[in-house]
């Protein structure tokens, strides 16, 4: 027979599986959600970053059009104007805009280099974010039966000395109690 105390250790040691349960289950919710967050995050990020490049180089491509366009606007007022030869005013006016030309690259490498940083940073929050997210730890089924079953045998050996007698020994049947 079992008594009221060694059933409401029973029945605790179920509800607290049940309630560790349903805590595991929170925190797989809550991560699975982190993570959802992150991923958007992330490619939140990345749009964002692969917007600006497209920007630098449409940047890139219209001052290379205006350098193109400037170059030769200059050359031909220079040609026009008659400024003594012709091959030396092309030359030193392409020499003039081939610096122009490579401070147009400089500044797109730059803008690359910085907006590659910038991927590698959302990566990196990314990845942060994934390694600080805690694993989440299942109440164990077997360690309840343990519980269970200990919680049990203390009842039964409980109860089997209180019914045995002042001898030591079990009664065999009902007639000596």
């Amino acid at each position: 027979m079992c008594d009221v105390v060694t059933a409401l250790k029973v029945g605790t040691a179920i509800y607290s599986y049940q309630n560790q349960k349903a805590i595991a289950k929170g925190k797989r919710v809550a991560n699975d959600r982190t993570r959802e967050n992150a991923d958007s995050n992330y490619l939140a990020n990345i749009s964002k970053i692969d917007g600006e490049k497209n920007e630098a180089a449409m940047e890139k491509t219209k001052e290379i059009f205006k350098n193109t366009m400037e170059k030769k606007a200059e050359q031909a007022t220079g040609l026009n104007l008659g400024f003594g030869n012709a091959t030396r005013i092309l030359q030193s006016v392409s020499g003039k805009y081939d610096m122009s030309y490579a401070d147009i690259l400089t500044g797109y490498r730059q803008d690359m280099t910085a907006l590659m940083n910038d991927e590698t940073s959302a990566y990196a929050n990314l990845s942060k974010t994934y390694n600080s997210i805690k694993p989440v730890t299942e109440p164990s089924r077997t360690g309840l039966a343990l519980q269970i079953a200990t919680i049990g045998a203390e009842g039964y050996y409980k109860n089997q000395a209180l019914t045995q007698p002042e001898t030591g020994r079990a009664p065999d049947s009902y007639d000596e109690l």
